[in-house]
This record gives C-alpha cells, sequence and structure tokens, in this order.
C-alpha cells in the first residue's frame, strides 16, 4: 500500500539520516585528532636539520632518507590547503618539492656538500620566502649550528 511505502521510505531517510549525524561526528572527531599545518612544519624543520648533519657527515644514505621523510611531510602537509593571509601554504610546498628536492638529490649523487650546501640554502629561502607573506616573519630558519638530536650518529660507521 501506498501508507506502507511511505512509512519504509520515511524510516529509510531517517536511518540514512542518523548514519550522517554519525559520519558527520566521526569526521569532526577525526580531524582534531589530524596534525595541523605547526605539527607538520615542526616535523619538517627536524628533517631539514637532520638532513643537514647527514650531508655534512657525508653519510649520503641517511641524507637520502631524511630527505624523502621530508618530502613525504611536505606531501601531507599539502593536503591541509592552508591559507594564512590567502597564502596557498600547499601550493608553496608543493613547489619546494617538486623544485628543490631533485636538486638536493642531485647532490647526494654527486656526493658534493658544496652542492647541497646551496640547494638547501636554496630550500630555506624558499621557505622562509612563504613565511612573511603568510603572517609568520618571525620564523626564519637558518642552516643549524649544532645537532637537533643527540642520540644519532651521523658518520658512516665503517666495520
Amino acid at each position: 500500500s501506498v501508507k506502507q511505502d511511505s512509512e519504509r521510505v520515511t524510516a529509510d531517510f531517517s536511518h540514512i539520516r542518523d548514519s550522517l549525524e554519525t559520519l558527520h561526528r566521526m569526521v569532526d572527531s577525526l580531524r582534531a585528532q589530524a596534525p595541523g599545518l605547526g605539527e607538520y612544519m615542526t616535523t619538517i624543520q627536524l628533517h631539514t636539520a637532520k638532513l643537514w648533519f647527514a650531508a655534512e657527515a657525508s653519510n649520503w644514505k641517511l641524507a637520502r632518507y631524511e630527505l624523502d621523510e621530508l618530502a613525504e611531510t611536505m606531501e601531507a602537509a599539502e593536503s591541509l590547503h592552508a591559507r594564512p593571509n590567502d597564502v596557498d601554504v600547499s601550493m608553496v610546498l608543493r613547489g619546494v618539492r617538486l623544485s628543490q628536492v631533485p636538486l638536493l638529490r642531485q647532490s647526494f649523487d654527486r656526493k658534493s656538500f658544496r652542492e647541497f650546501s646551496d640547494a638547501y640554502k636554496q630550500t630555506l629561502a624558499a621557505c622562509n620566502g612563504c613565511h612573511r607573506p603568510a603572517g609568520y616573519e618571525f620564523i626564519h630558519i637558518v642552516p643549524p649550528t649544532r645537532e637537533p638530536v643527540t642520540n644519532q650518529q651521523w658518520s658512516v660507521r665503517r666495520p
């Protein structure tokens, strides 16, 4: 009957509405747990510091590992689509990832700390160039002067 069909449709819609409300609560909960731009940037900063010391010690395998971790973190941060002060941070990160990361990789292939240092400083300049217009001019990243962690060996151990 039409009345039964109508009741079934109403019940189905009610079930769908309840399911959507549950889904929205779950998504909100996941969003609250997800890292924000600041957490990603802190992780990026740590990887760039570790990258410096690995390259300085000519530990090119470790440098490559840290660069891969850096690129992975940058890609994750891109997914936030953050726009502080209308600066598209995702596009800046993508640009750095696609232009600077390959230059850093090339320096590893050549085992050239001089080339690495030049590419590294260009990378930091790109980062700092985004900080200013995004409203974070007080964050200015420089090459590290001491190791970010003390429980890691930077040089390659010879057997």
